[in-house]
């Protein structure tokens, strides 16, 4: 007949390796990427995006500029060059001028705001390639201890697998099988001791019956919760 020891030991085992395999679990979940390392090199690529694009607009706007200066340079040119004389002529020159330097005011104007919009830009960005930075360190060091544990918890698996794989010979097959049913529609806990004249498991009085069978080695279920009682 099986030791009620034996039985408490293997379940001592399986509850361990239970949560053991939960953890690793978890382990192996939290390794590769994080979410906040991938939302900081989101919000990096977004504001080197930001930058790249207003550094576009003043480049497009320096040269665009360059447009009516030159114009304006040839009109005032041929203003004052005496070369105009009819009246509406050179009123129509005058107007083109102040046309041109409207626009070429506006188009500085522009050109302010993208040379600021790129600066705060610039600054988002060296920023974000901070904050990346931290993130990846800490994601790092985080990694290295997962993997670490990782290891250990494979190595302690295995060392319960092989006290498991010892211990089983010494249970007799069908105290096994009950076992086994039990810790299936148990939720894993198959095996209760008695504490202080009751179940560990539910917490119910050991009836003398169940008592009797204790002291003559016999098996015995609590009439509760149906666990198998032993007294280690």
């Amino acid at each position: 007949m099986t030791k009620g020891a034996d039985l408490y030991r293997l379940q001592c085992l399986d509850s361990e390796t239970d949560a053991k395999q939960r953890r690793l679990a978890e382990v192996e979940a939290a390794l590769g990427e994080s979410e906040a390392l991938q939302e900081a090199r989101q919000a990096l690529e977004s504001a080197q995006a930001l930058v790249q694009r207003w550094a576009l607009r003043q480049r497009d706007l320096e040269l665009e500029i360059q447009s009516p200066s030159d114009k304006i340079s040839r009109s005032e040119q041929r203003l004052y060059s005496g070369t105009v004389k009819n009246p509406k002529e050179l009123a129509d020159l005058q107007a083109e001028i102040a046309s041109l330097r409207r626009r070429q005011q506006k188009l500085e104007d522009d050109l302010l705001e993208a040379m600021i919009e790129r600066e705060e830009a610039e600054t988002a960005q060296a920023q974000a390639e901070e904050h990346l930075n931290e993130t990846q360190t800490c994601w790092s060091a985080q990694q290295a201890d997962m993997m670490f544990e990782r290891e250990a918890l494979q190595a302690q698996l295995a060392e319960i697998e092989q006290a498991r794989t010892s211990l089983l010979p010494s249970i007799e097959a069908g105290d096994l099988a009950t076992y086994q049913a039990l810790r299936h529609r148990k939720g894993g806990l198959a095996v209760a001791q008695v504490h202080d004249g009751a179940c560990s498991v539910c917490g119910v009085a050991i009836s003398p019956r169940l008592e009797w069978q204790l002291r003559h080695g016999e098996p015995a279920c609590c009439n509760n919760c149906e666990c198998i009682i032993v007294r280690t």
